[in-house]
């Protein structure tokens, strides 16, 4: 009973009256902490498409994959965009929904992945932290040493070791959708992680 009124509209872990946006929303506000934190401000992010989309979901694994793909564009935005973040482009998410599954779009404009990465970005292990050397980021020696116990040289809580997005495809698949990207280098890069419904209109993954 105590869980019950703690998660209301769940049934087990089930959420029976999903709000994508709210969802939504709520890592966006994550990641604008944690960018502002790391690098002095956040890119604005605008949400758009079926914001008012409203489903049965499990939240749990959209609560992990979320932050990870929101966090990677506000951080691809806010290091390509060093020299004038007043100026950065927003970040874009767009949601669409329909009667098989809802898909969300997040798209940056942080310059794309570089041609020798976008084979790897999904291998675990691999990742991009301690790519950018400038010290606005890295905030110099002092902030390496202040970050190497927790999260590796220059690392912070804005990326880490190699596990965010491989994981995150990983869930999308066993829920029988799919996470993928285009990256335009020297533009930007479109995520697009896509999952079908568990209403029972259509087949779906077994829970």
């Amino acid at each position: 009973m105590l869980y019950a009124f703690l998660q209301p509209y769940h049934v087990g872990i089930i959420n029976t009256q999903m709000q994508l946006r709210k969802v939504i929303d709520n890592w966006i506000d994550f990641g604008k902490r944690l960018c502002d934190h790391k690098y002095g401000y956040a890119p604005n992010v605008k949400l758009k498409g079926h914001v008012n989309a409203t489903f049965p979901y499990i939240q749990s694994p959209l609560d992990y994959i979320l932050p990870e793909l929101i966090k990677n564009a506000m951080r691809a935005t806010a290091e390509s965009n060093l020299d004038n973040p007043m100026n950065a482009p927003d970040v874009s998410i767009t949601i669409a929904n329909n009667d098989t599954d809802f898909i969300i779009k997040i798209g940056d404009r942080g310059g794309g992945i570089p041609h020798q990465n976008f084979g790897k970005v999904f291998q675990y292990h691999f990742t991009t932290s301690g790519s950018c050397t400038d010290e606005r980021v890295t905030r110099g020696l002092f902030g390496e040493m202040m970050n190497a116990d927790q999260q590796g040289p220059g690392g912070g809580p804005m990326h880490g070791f190699g596990f965010g997005l491989p994981t995150s495809k990983a869930y999308a698949e066993y829920l029988g959708g799919t996470l993928t990207l285009q990256s335009m280098q020297g533009i930007g890069t479109d995520v697009y992680l896509r999952l079908r419904h568990i209403d029972g209109k259509v087949e779906s993954f077994r829970i």
